[in-house]
């Protein structure tokens, strides 16, 4: 970046110093190796630029293979414990929903049920799971997935 600011700064210079008719001199080094030094510096820090941009690519597509394998592992640790805790499809789908943050209203909608049978479904949950209530069942996940 410092190589591409100096040789912009220099291409700034010399476009005002051929607007008004300057002459711009830089001691003993003539005006064209200047440009062609400056031009030069531009192509090595853009090629420099396209290398790390490419590394970086290569890094977030690495790091976005990880972060897919974890949610898959999180999937896969959270249905073996709704095995675990024996839960009932219609169960297991309400937990998922109370994970997500949906509320009971938004449950029995989506499910289209009654929120009485949401309660109902959601108290067996804490009940097999030996969980309290919603807040522990999301945090019971959520400590998992912190280590």
């Amino acid at each position: 970046m410092v190589m591409l600011t100096i040789a912009a700064v220099f291409f700034v210079i010399d476009v005002i110093a051929d607007v008004f008719l300057i002459d711009v001199t830089f001691g003993h080094i003539p005006h064209s190796t200047l440009e062609i030094s400056s031009v030069l510096i531009i192509l090595v820090a853009l090629t420099a630029l396209s290398f790390q941009i490419k590394s970086l690519l290569r890094a977030h597509q690495v790091q976005k293979q990880a972060l897919d394998a974890a949610t898959g592992q999180l999937v896969s640790v959270i249905n073996d414990h709704f095995e675990q805790w024996k839960l009932s499809e219609s169960e297991k789908e309400v937990a998922w929903l109370l994970i997500k943050g949906l509320s009971i209203l938004e449950i029995s909608e989506a499910r289209n049920t009654k929120p009485g049978t949401v309660k109902s479904q959601s108290n067996a949950i804490y009940q097999k799971s030996g969980l309290q209530n919603r807040a522990e069942l999301t945090s019971y996940f959520v400590e998992d997935l912190l280590g």
